[in-house]
Formats: C-alpha cells, structure tokens, sequence
C-alpha cells in the first residue's frame, strides 16, 4: 500500500493528511464546521487523490455529512475507534466511551514510543491518555482546552468580552493593562501551569506504579508555542495513529 489519506474530524478544526508510505507528504486543516456546512472542497480532495482513507471522528455530524458524500468513494474508507484499533489493547471498563482521536493517538505511541507513554492532546478539550506496554490504553484526564476557559468566563459574566486564543500566547508583562489582556494572560499562564503540574503527578505517580519514568508526548495545539519540559512534540501524532491502524487491520 503505497498512498494512504487520513482524516482527523475534532471539535473545532479537522486535519487531512497524505501519506506517501510512512511519509507524510501533505497536511491541509480546517474548520470543522466547513465539513458540516459546506463539504464539497473537501470530499473533492480526498476522491481526487484516489487513496484509501482512514479516519477518526469526535462530531458525529460532520462524520455522517462525510460518509454521505463519499458514497460513491471507490477505495476502502476505514474508522478507528475502540472496536477497530490495530493490535492496541484496552483496559478500561467501557472502552466506547474513549473518543476516536484517542484511540489513534494510543495506537501511536503503543507502536512507535518507549513505554509507559503519556499522550498530551491539546485540543477544544485537552486530553492526557496512559498507554502502556501490558495493557495497552489504560485510562487517562480530560479538561477544557484554554478556549474553554475564555468561553466561560465570556458566558458567566456580565463585562467581559468574547475572546478567542492569539496564536501566539506571549505578552510584555506578566499582568495586564487591558481586560482583554488580563484575560488572555490569566487563561494562557494558568492552562500551561496547568499541563505541567498535571505532568509532575503523572511523571511521579506513573513511576511508583509502573516502576519506570514515563514517555510525554505532546501533539496538537501549535498555535499555543508552548514549550513543556520532558515533552517530545509530535503535532501530527493522530495522524500516524489512524496510517498504523490501518497498517495494522490490513
């Protein structure tokens, strides 16, 4: 099998990745809500480079609006979720319960980290998930990505604005001279403590656990430009997850 497309449907954004053999050649990412609303774009792209196609989904109707218009696809279109996983295996009591961008990104690390592995998501919704070399998916933290933080914080009070992420979370001063810089500061240092006071207890309860200091990997959340100590960076993880599921099934 020589070309492979594989398509990451999240929340807010939606990752469409070509690969050329275990080379990814091609990235193309977009709004979610452009699948949903207008998919015509981007079911074109993906009959037009006449490759099989493997695909994980955590918006169920913008997987239905795309399995509708690859109706007539003529390759093999595959999901990844917990009944179809490669060889990773699960040891959690209600294994439908894990989004399918999850899975992929355990069957990654299953296959290519040094475990036990922790998977850093940092999406809409930031997800920490355990893979180990035993048990596979064992079991993982999920919180608000840091747009969550300012859309509550819009939705729960009277005066302050709506706001979204910059791409870059970097600032002057440590406080602001603006609500709206107030905000962004307060949201941006406070989620990365965050992260990483989350990853201290996980380094030091996972070694009396496991007895060996785990694997962080961090994938998503680019635009962030955070840099977490003790984190392999890898932003198309989930992509790779959904090229080995497949490789695996096959």
């Amino acid at each position: 099998m020589t070309k492979v497309q594989c398509l990451d449907i999240g929340n807010t954004s939606t990752k469409l990745g070509l690969f050329d053999g275990k080379k990814l050649t091609n990235v193309t990412q977009f709004n979610t809500s452009q699948l949903i609303n207008n998919p015509t774009d981007i079911i074109h792209i993906i009959e037009n480079r006449n490759a099989i196609l493997s695909y994980c989904s955590v918006v169920p109707n913008a997987e239905r609006v795309l399995l509708q218009g690859l109706e007539h696809f003529r390759h093999k279109i595959h999901p990844v979720n917990s009944n179809s996983r490669g060889n990773l295996p699960l040891s959690y009591p209600n294994p439908q319960e894990i989004g399918s961008d999850r899975i992929a990104n355990a069957i990654a690390a299953f296959n290519t980290k040094t475990l036990p592995a922790v998977v850093i998501d940092l999406g809409t919704a930031t997800t920490f998930d355990i893979v180990t070399a035993e048990n596979g998916y064992e079991g993982g933290i999920i919180l608000p990505g840091p747009q969550g933080f300012l859309d509550y914080l819009s939705s729960s009070t009277a005066l302050l604005p709506k706001m979204f992420i910059p791409k870059k979370c970097t600032f002057r001063l440590p406080y602001g001279k603006s609500t709206e810089d107030a905000m962004l500061i307060g949201v941006c240092t406070g989620y990365k403590a965050m992260i990483e006071g989350i990853i201290n207890k996980l380094e030091v309860e996972l070694c009396e656990l496991k007895h060996q200091e785990p694997n962080f990997v961090v994938s998503g959340g680019s635009s962030l430009n955070f840099d977490f100590i003790k984190c392999e960076q890898n932003e198309n993880l989930t992509l790779e997850g959904l090229r080995l599921a497949l490789d695996l099934t096959l």
